[in-house]
């Protein structure tokens, strides 16, 4: 249903928002489409109909609106609602009238579609396709479904980054919250620290100021957060006291601002009473950060060092290291880039001095300086809060093509480095997607091109193409994919956990290099740690994510910067770390919602098809169209961990046997198999006493015998579940129920098909359990074609005139053109050589009837050919190539049927 849905708006078809007019002609159709026309009307849709329609709709307690194309009373012209796109989905669907009318002559059904189009009123005319839309409609609207890789294509050079985390985010102002995160959203980062000091004069010092933050973010934050405090003489005590709350102390020397930190002696106030294990934070610079980190070392602290700008502070940070202190540090992306911003004193002049050392930052930040500018700038009316989130991926990317950064240290000062810092839980299926060749195009007007108009100059490239945080997808090309969720970002305080220095910044920070550990890149006359023990620290910190080159050509960029570019023997082991896009969960669930949460299967037997009504059936088929997309998309659905299936065959098999196991290993369940030489059989153990044994070790057993009505006598025993897989030639009803899943599939209805059954019908098990079945469906036509000797028992044809008086039955001993041209599934079975007593009557019967491509060109363009499998020479190698050869597809099918069996009668409710 989400490929439809996601194919129709493909093409720029437009999803209602409200009004839906119906138009259905025939009687049969309108029968078939009440439950579709429920399904809208309970999804909130209001409805308007034609007069016959409504009255139609109106009769099964569904409110509509009645609409007349002649004569209408005021305000309910049909004209009038096409004319002026009051109806956002018109569903019209024709009735197949056989009747000569004038060439002249236009009927009001076709003048009403014209009017769609002529209108832009989006329209459907097809029966089939307005059930499915309206299907995918109403779980669009329940669940809205997630944008996958799958779902388009793109030229562009696409890279998965996990989700950014910036550390100190500048503290929002008043009701800012919402928009300051949405900002963040924007730029790719999923995780913010809020600094304890904001643009204004408002710190977090106490119980009721961080009370108000963690107000403000609850239910408005759309990344996760975490709180910090500031530290003044003050108030020592009361920042220990609220370390569970906001974890992190920030120890501000910034003059400017009304909340800071004076007095050393303040400082070793808090040191003393902050929890050893929880993070401290400092903007401390020049003699301030002599005497913190001094201060650190008598204390024994982990410091982090925020917002460095030059490069004596940087060294004097690596200093500290060298003699032991476990000190971190960040610097603002934008110090790196301070030569294109207005200017600030001092910053042009350490730009390139902060490159050179870039091996001693840790990580970076957006930090305070696009505030900072913006000020210096006079730029107005802005929120501080959230500038400068949207330029950093597009300033860094230019670094990465210019050879001075690769992304493999995006993300690690971006996401592993904080992470590992600062204790902060990782975000699972978390991450985003960046198109690094895709121009960023800022409007001139925006809040960043007023504060660094230098973008609008230089056009960077790398945009933000998606975000996708827990699973969901929140940002798509720019744009909040759905408006209508609530922001979804966390408080993480109580959920930090031990911070750690880790292994520093110069473990990473490396010269260009390929991500992922592809290629080491270095300069030759540089003489820094080497790549083998780059990648020996990626192999032992789990914590370190690298990121997903889509198309990486990092190569290149290194060549062309001149720099000597080394091959490196990789160490599988040491990038076992992906970044794994969310798969959807199954709708499992909804599929027995939608069937009143009744499971027939559950722990009952499954001998004979007639055992199941038409209802039943279909809740099988609605789980395995389920399995099959789940199939498709992650390889299997772990519904029967722990369960054991014991698949005992005294027949060969090659296609049942094999797709029962596959299915339960395919829903995480396990398989033992057993036949008549391997088990105590060969010994003269009954069938009973062997069905007891495996029911003590199994928890389901599919069982083949060669005697009919064999399983059904074994079952009789078991005390758990027993799957008929063929009792001689009896009956075989996950064969039947794959079939007629197939037809379904192929042909969209089993409803009013002719149906032709050819070969051996006497000993087919399969024909037999298949006659059943589709006698349960209206205006079906049988034929059964085979030789004298190998017709259709006698006990089934009258199984089916019982069963379902109006189906038609036919027997014929040639296959005419007749039958041909009337037929919408050719099913051909072959003479089953095991079954008879002589070879003489065998070889007179095994050719009978041969399908090739003489016989094919007589067929219909829209039927489907099918077989049980093995086949002999009933059909010949030249049809496969046909695309009405249905039988190959025909097993893949059988697979989440009996994928949906097991999952049924193994699982009350999912």
């Amino acid at each position: 249903y989400d490929a439809y849905l996601k194919a129709m708006l493909a093409t720029g078809f437009r999803l209602p928002k409200e009004n839906i007019l119906l138009s259905i002609g025939s009687y049969k159709e309108k029968v078939e489409m009440m439950p579709s026309v429920r399904r809208i009307f309970e999804s909130g849709f209001k409805l308007f109909a034609t007069p016959g329609t409504a009255d139609f709709i109106q009769e099964h307690g569904i409110d509509v609106t009645a609409l007349e194309a002649d004569k209408a009373r005021e305000g309910y012209s049909l004209e009038e609602y096409l004319s002026s796109n009051k109806i956002d989905l018109y569903i019209n669907l024709p009735s197949k009238n056989s009747f000569r009318r004038p060439a002249t002559y236009v009927s009001n059904g076709y003048r009403s579609r014209r009017m769609a189009i002529d209108f832009s009123v989006p329209l459907i005319t097809n029966v089939k396709c307005a059930k499915m839309f309206i299907e995918a409609m109403a779980r669009f609207s329940m669940d809205k479904w997630e944008i996958e890789s799958v779902d388009y294509i793109t030229s562009h050079r696409t890279t998965v980054l996990p989700g950014l985390v910036n550390i100190t985010a500048l503290l929002p102002g008043g009701d800012g919250f919402e928009q300051a995160t949405r900002a963040a959203i924007c730029g790719g980062f999923t995780m913010l620290g809020i600094s304890a000091h904001g643009a204004d004069a408002f710190a977090t010092t106490g119980d009721q100021s961080v009370s108000k933050v963690k107000s403000a973010g609850r239910g408005h934050a759309h990344t996760d957060y975490v709180v910090e405090i500031a530290a003044t003489e003050a108030n020592p005590a009361a920042a220990a006291a609220l370390s569970a709350d906001a974890p992190i102390l920030y120890v501000s020397f910034d003059r400017s601002h009304p909340v800071h930190v004076d007095k050393y002696s303040a400082v070793s106030e808090h040191f003393k009473a902050w929890p050893q294990n929880s993070t401290v934070i400092t903007n401390a610079s020049g003699n301030d950060l002599a005497t913190m980190l001094l201060l650190a070392s008598l204390f024994s602290r982990q410091i982090h060092v925020t917002d460095v700008r030059t490069p004596e502070d940087l060294d004097l940070i690596d200093l500290s290291r060298a003699r032991g202190l476990c000190a971190t540090c960040d610097v603002s992306v934008y110090a790196l880039f301070a030569d294109r911003l207005p200017a600030i004193e001092g910053l042009q002049s350490n730009v390139q001095p902060l490159w050179s050392r870039l091996p001693a930052i840790d990580c970076f930040t957006v930090g305070t300086l696009p505030a900072q500018a913006a000020k210096a700038a006079g730029v107005k009316d802005v929120n501080p809060a959230t500038l400068g989130y949207q330029l950093v991926l597009p300033l860094l990317y230019t670094a990465v093509s210019e050879g001075r950064l690769t992304s493999t240290d995006v993300v690690e000062r971006f996401c592993n480095a904080p992470r590992r810092i600062f204790g902060l839980p990782e975000q699972p299926d978390t991450y985003v997607e960046i198109h690094r060749d895709r121009l960023v195009r800022i409007p001139p007007k925006s809040d960043d091109a007023k504060w660094f108009p230098d973008i609008l100059a230089k056009p960077a490239h790398c945009a933000v193409h998606r975000v996708v945080m827990r699973g969901k997808t929140l940002l798509l090309d720019g744009m909040f994919y759905d408006q209508g969720l609530a922001p979804v970002g966390r408080d993480l305080c109580h959920v930090l956990r031990t911070m750690s220095s880790g292994p520093s910044g110069k473990q990473f920070a490396q010269p260009p290099a390929m991500a992922a550990g592809a290629l080491s890149v270095k300069t030759a006359a540089e003489a820094r740690p080497t790549v083998h023990a780059r990648k020996s620290s990626l192999a032992m910190s789990p914590a370190v994510v690298p990121a997903i080159e889509v198309d990486t050509i990092d190569e290149v960029d290194a060549v062309s910067a001149g720099l000597d570019v080394q091959p490196l023997a990789v160490d599988e082991t040491a990038l076992v770390t992906r970044i794994e896009r969310p798969l959807p969960e199954s709708r499992l669930a909804d599929v027995m919602a939608r069937h009143g949460n009744q499971n027939p299967f559950y722990m009952k037997h499954v001998l004979s098809v007639r055992q199941f009504t038409r209802e039943d059936l279909h809740l099988l088929f609605a789980v395995a169209q389920e399995m099959r997309t789940v199939v498709q998309r992650s390889g299997m659905l772990p519904l029967l961990t722990g369960r054991v299936m014991a698949a005992v065959f005294y027949e060969p098999s090659s296609r049942t046997s094999s797709s029962f196991q596959t299915a339960m290993l395919r829903l995480g369940g396990q398989v033992f198999t057993a036949n008549s030489e391997s088990s105590s059989v060969a010994k003269g153990e009954t069938l009973e006493d062997t069905v007891r044994t495996f029911g003590s070790y199994a928890d389901i057993i599919t069982l083949r015998h060669p005697q009919p009505g064999s399983v059904q006598g074994a079952a009789r025993f078991a005390n758990i579940p027993v799957l008929n897989a063929g009792d001689g030639i009896g009956e075989h009803p996950s064969q039947a129920m794959l079939d007629t899943f197939t037809i379904r599939e192929e042909l969209g209805t089993v409803n009013g098909l002719t149906i032709t059954l050819v070969g051996d019908l006497k000993n087919g098990r399969t024909v037999h359990s298949l006659a059943r079945v589709l006698s349960q469906y209206k205006n079906v036509t049988l034929n059964y074609v085979s030789p004298a000797s190998l017709a259709m028992p006698e006990s089934i044809k009258r199984d089916v005139a019982l069963r379902a008086p109006y189906v038609e039955q036919h027997e014929f001993t040639e296959l005419t053109d007749a039958v041909l041209a009337k037929t919408d599934v050719l099913y051909v079975t072959r003479v089953q050589k095991e079954r008879f007593d002589n070879e003489e009557d065998y070889e007179r019967t095994r050719s009978a009837f041969v399908i090739d491509n003489e016989v094919m060109r007589k067929c219909k363009r829209n039927m489907i050919v099918m077989h049980p499998l093995p086949r002999v020479t009933e059909i010949a190698p030249e049809v496969d190539t046909d695309q009405r050869a249905a039988y190959f597809r025909q097993m893949q099918y059988g697979m989440f049927v009996r994928m949906a069996l097991l999952a049924l009668v193994l699982c009350r409710n999912f």
